[in-house]
């Protein structure tokens, strides 16, 4: 899959699922990882504080890597609200794992809440 249709499918996803998000706090979900992993609110919320200049190079490092990826402004703000918006989730285990990610699979990958199948927040619990 091309990185754009990627990025597309991540936007729309994440954009459904910040939709879904009620404004009351966080908890953990009932999912059964063997990990270690930090429930969902953990964490200060101020640790996000000024990553988004860092997941901006990420996502356009990405897409000039590949000619046929070139991001709109629109896109690049849609996938760094996304990265923030699981940061704020969960920004003890997330903070952390964005500023030491150095492309854009990795970030996705390893720091971000999984999506389902239909692109809904899957696990809440890493």
């Amino acid at each position: 899959m091309k990185i754009v249709a990627w990025v597309v499918a991540l936007a729309v996803a994440s954009t459904a699922a910040c939709a879904c998000k009620g404004s009351g706090p966080a908890t953990a979900g009932t999912g059964t990882g063997t990990g270690p992993g930090t429930a969902i609110g953990d964490g200060d919320p101020a640790a996000c504080d000024g990553l988004a200049p860092h997941v901006e190079q990420l996502y356009r490092a990405a897409a000039a890597r590949d000619a046929q990826a070139e991001l709109t402004e629109g896109e690049v703000a849609d996938n760094v609200a996304m990265v923030l918006g699981d940061c704020k989730a969960a920004p003890a285990r997330v903070a952390p794992c964005v500023r030491a990610a150095t492309s854009v699979a990795q970030l996705e990958a390893s720091c971000l809440i999984p999506l389902d199948d239909e692109g809904r927040e899957g696990q809440n619990v890493r």
